[in-house]
């Protein structure tokens, strides 16, 4: 038996283990993985309060101006007084309009649950492109007003095709929404042109754009970013890539910090089969 001298400390025996190179790799593609993970369970769980403050938003004055009407009802009931055709009126558009938000909202959070599942069923017809940008275009000049962006659109050449008329208003008012948002109040141009095989279409602004480091990320799904600053669910760009797949198309996008962006569509004149397939993720 080997005695230790009290007072010393006994001494350690010390192994170092060496992984293989394939232990290696192994363990940092686990290591990558649970990144990806806890990246996604943070994105969803920013999607989900996102959601809600979005919900919030309108149903909260909503519910108000509910409790408002039905107060003054009461009120005016009981002293024989007639409520005024032009206040029920008013109160009963404020109404409408915000049950409308809330509408728009669920119908954006259903067609995430769509666009996941990896299919998309088109429902295509002929269209003239360009007049389908003028026509999304004119349901967003309060917004253009709002931001002060004078919008221009220019076409050239004849850009027709057999597409789906509410995927490609949900394209155009994507990249317009998102034109207006980061625009800061500068001009944005719309060009549409065509060819025998494809039509396109470029939304340029000329806002903060998008630094190198984050344009591969844009057309991910709750990417919010620059969205962080003015809301959004970080889904916008992702649609319109999906949507785009789907009926055979692309989308790119070129930008500069400070310099705007620009955003190009190409769609093929030709309806691809049904039903549309996408890459689900």
């Amino acid at each position: 038996m080997r005695l230790v001298a009290p007072g010393r400390p006994r001494p350690r025996r010390i192994v170092t283990f060496y992984p293989s190179e394939a232990g290696g790799q192994a363990l940092l593609a686990i290591r990558g993985r649970l990144e990806e993970l806890q990246r996604a369970v943070s994105a969803r769980d920013e999607f989900i309060a996102t959601v809600a403050h979005e919900l919030r938003n309108p149903i909260a004055p909503l519910a108000f101006q509910v409790r408002l009407a039905l107060d003054k009802t009461e009120q005016t009931a009981s002293a024989g007084i007639a409520l005024s055709v032009e206040w029920m009126q008013s109160q009963l558009r404020g109404i409408e309009q915000r049950l409308h938000r809330v509408l728009e909202t669920l119908d954006r959070l259903l067609d995430v649950s769509r666009l996941s599942t990896g299919r998309i069923d088109l429902q295509t017809e002929p269209l003239n492109l360009a007049l389908v940008v003028r026509d999304v275009a004119g349901t967003l000049e309060a917004e253009l007003a709002v931001a002060r962006c004078r919008l221009t659109i220019t076409e050239r050449g004849e850009a027709t095709g057999a597409w789906d008329r509410f995927r490609v208003e949900q394209i155009v008012r994507n990249l317009l929404s998102n034109a207006i948002r980061f625009g800061a109040g500068r001009p944005i141009d719309v060009t549409i042109t065509g060819d025998a095989d494809s039509a396109v279409v470029e939304v340029r602004d000329r806002g903060i754009g998008i630094s190198a480091d984050h344009l591969p990320k844009i057309f991910e799904r709750f990417e919010r970013g620059l969205e962080q600053r003015s809301g959004g669910f970080g889904i916008g760009l992702w649609v319109v890539r999906n949507v785009c797949v789907a009926m055979g198309g692309t989308v790119s996008v070129a930008s500069e910090p400070g310099e705007g962006s620009r955003f190009t569509v190409v769609l093929p004149r030709r309806p691809v089969r049904q039903p549309a397939r996408v890459e689900p993720e």
